[in-house]
């Protein structure tokens, strides 16, 4: 018998164009916005348990100014 681990929440707050950007990529790739946030989720873990760092640069998305960042 195995046994599943219940998965926990996660509250994520992004900018609306990023929030629309995000809803079109989940769209396109057949992909619900849950699902599409896990696998983006855990590929940004994969990089960081690697040593890339580049998850954490901060780069503004294209569709909003740097923020000073």
């Amino acid at each position: 018998m195995t046994t599943a681990t219940k998965k926990q929440p996660v509250r994520v707050f992004l900018e609306q164009a990023d929030h629309s950007r995000f809803l079109v990529q989940a769209g396109t790739h057949q992909l619900t916005p849950s699902a599409l946030g896990e696998r983006l989720m855990q590929y940004g873990l994969s990089l960081l348990e690697r040593g890339d760092l580049s998850p954490l640069d901060g780069s503004p998305s294209p569709a909003r100014p740097d923020l000073g960042r």
